[in-house]
């Protein structure tokens, strides 16, 4: 019997991939994209945008002018000085005794010893100078100890000379009329200085760069008891409070001193603060910072040089090196070029431009500040080199 039974035949089914495979192929072709990028691609460091400060240090050896005479004896002797060094004089007055005998010293020896009886004003104005040191001191400054030291002396020196003017006026002006002894006095009212040097009578017209050699500095010292003969330095003598300081700085200094109305300086000897008025010159090619001060002359009157230091508020804000930033020329609402700042962010994968404030700027890096809204923000990713890209181009860090 005929088998009327019929065999259906059932498709046989595709097999599709499985979902790993298909993710697979996706990240390999992916990791192929991106390999294939990279390697023919542009390659762009970034840096990112950090709150600092930039540290500058203004210490500088500047050269000291003054208004300032030397004063020679007109004839010989053996010096007695009357006066200690930085004192101040008037016109006329005696300041040193040349002795030809030597009868003169032998009275002052004779006549005075080293006790010195002090008044009352004499012991309050050491007090005061006391006082002074003690407000004024920094471990830092010990060189300041030395200064107070020096300072005690002379105004001991200064009291003893008076005595020895005042118990010996008749023995001096016999002296003086005998011949043997010649007073020398001050020409004009100042401060006396018992030093001098190769670079008296330098001004702001005369300085060159050659001034500034220090070792080629010839400092001599008058004292009592020194031989001194018709024509040499008797002692120098500064006629003005007004004094200045000179020295040479960098262009960017220098461009910086123009919108300076004033400038504190910290004197490194003693750490004394004083203001002064800056302005700039030029001479053979270098730049010239030039201070006109009123204060502390006498306390630095036999220094030719000083180390000082220039105060100003150390800048900060959103610091970024130098190279990140770009320099472009735009046309301002009146028709005129301005030079304007920006760095190129790189948050997003390609190149934003963005206008910054360029507040200071030293050897490696900028103090920076986002201008006109611009969406520059602390921890921003921008270009490290913006002269390598341009804006709106894809990066591949």
């Amino acid at each position: 019997m005929e088998d009327n039974k019929k065999v259906t035949k059932i498709p046989r089914r595709i097999a599709l991939p499985r979902i790993e495979v298909i993710l697979f192929i996706c990240v390999f072709i992916y990791i192929i994209f991106h390999m294939v990028s990279y390697f023919s691609g542009k390659h762009i460091a970034v840096t990112e945008v950090k709150q600092g400060e930039i540290v500058t240090d203004n210490r500088f050896t500047a050269l000291a002018l003054r208004d300032e005479t030397l004063v020679s004896s007109d004839d010989s002797g053996e010096a007695y000085y009357y006066l200690p060094n930085e004192s101040r004089v008037k016109k006329n007055e005696t300041i040193v005794s040349l002795d030809k005998t030597g009868d003169l010293i032998r009275e002052i020896k004779n006549g005075t010893d080293d006790e010195v009886s002090l008044t009352y004003d004499q012991k309050l104005a050491i007090t005061e100078l006391l006082n002074s040191f003690n407000e004024a001191y920094s471990p830092d400054s010990f060189s300041s100890t030395y200064y107070l030291k020096q300072n005690a002396d002379d105004y001991l020196s200064l009291i003893k000379g008076e005595k020895v003017k005042k118990s010996l006026s008749k023995d001096i002006k016999s002296l003086v009329s005998d011949g043997t002894v010649t007073n020398v006095k001050a020409p004009t009212p100042g401060l006396l200085c018992l030093s001098y040097d190769n670079l008296n009578g330098l001004t702001e017209d005369t300085f060159t760069k050659d001034s500034f050699d220090e070792s080629a500095l010839k400092t001599t010292d008058v004292s009592t008891g020194d031989n001194l003969s018709d024509g040499d330095t008797a002692f120098r003598l500064v006629t003005n409070d007004n004094w200045k300081l000179v020295m040479p700085v960098s262009d960017s200094l220098a461009e910086d001193m123009k919108s300076e109305g004033a400038i504190q300086v910290r004197f490194e000897r003693d750490g004394t603060k004083v203001w002064g008025v800056p302005h700039v010159i030029e001479r053979d090619g270098d730049k010239y910072l030039v201070l006109a001060l009123d204060d502390s002359m006498d306390r630095f009157s036999d220094s030719r040089y000083l180390d000082i230091e220039l105060l100003f508020d150390n800048e900060s804000g959103l610091k970024v090196p130098n190279s990140s930033i770009i320099s472009k020329t735009r046309t301002s609402s009146d028709g005129e070029y301005q030079n304007t700042y920006g760095v190129y962010l790189a948050n997003k994968g390609y190149t934003q431009y963005v206008e910054v404030k360029l507040l200071y700027k030293n050897g490696q890096y900028s103090i920076i500040e986002p201008v006109n809204g611009s969406a520059l923000n602390l921890y921003d990713y921008i270009v490290l080199d913006a002269s390598k890209v341009k804006d709106g181009e894809l990066l591949n860090n």
